[in-house]
């Protein structure tokens, strides 16, 4: 399987990043749990995938066994590290130079690593790469074919 380029895993990372500011927003404690566990758990979500690796089409399975898709164990230990970013921000002055340095610790690994794992990629043994959007998960109309038909290469193809 290929690993997922930089851009594509930024762009689920920002939409994954908007949930979490929406989630935070919410009022007292019940923002702060709710936003730390949305962190933690994303990647067991939905088909092992967060919102916004289903929308941009990520995948995160295990680097073991090959192509499995990861746990909740292996999400929590994978993105520990972004949730201790996130408590970071939230201690004044010392939180706002420590939390970006976590963060940029994550994003520099995961550029400089051939396999394009982050710290927590490591931790967990999981990785990121290319799977199928969420559009190519849902099942085609009644009466046509789907894409995995003998004739068909492409699921556009069947469409046509």
């Amino acid at each position: 399987m290929r690993k997922a380029d930089f851009t594509s895993r930024s762009a689920a990372a920002l939409v994954d990043l908007l949930i979490i500011i929406g989630l935070a927003r919410l009022p007292d404690v019940i923002g702060f749990l709710s936003a730390t566990g949305y962190i933690l758990i994303r990647d067991g979500l939905f088909e092992h995938r967060s919102v916004g690796k289903k929308l941009i089409g990520l995948l995160v399975v295990s680097s073991e066994a090959q192509g499995l898709a990861p746990t909740y164990r292996e999400s929590i230990i994978r993105n520990l590290p972004i949730a201790v970013a996130y408590f970071l921000f939230l201690i004044p002055y010392a939180g706002w130079v420590l939390g970006p340095l976590v963060l940029g610790v994550e994003c520099l690994t995961a550029i400089g690593d051939g396999a394009g794992m982050r710290v927590g990629d490591m931790l967990a043994r999981t990785y990121v790469t290319l799977g199928v959007p969420f559009a190519a998960d849902m099942p085609s109309a009644p009466g046509q074919p789907d894409g995995s038909s003998a004739g068909a290469k492409d699921p556009h193809d069947a469409q046509q």
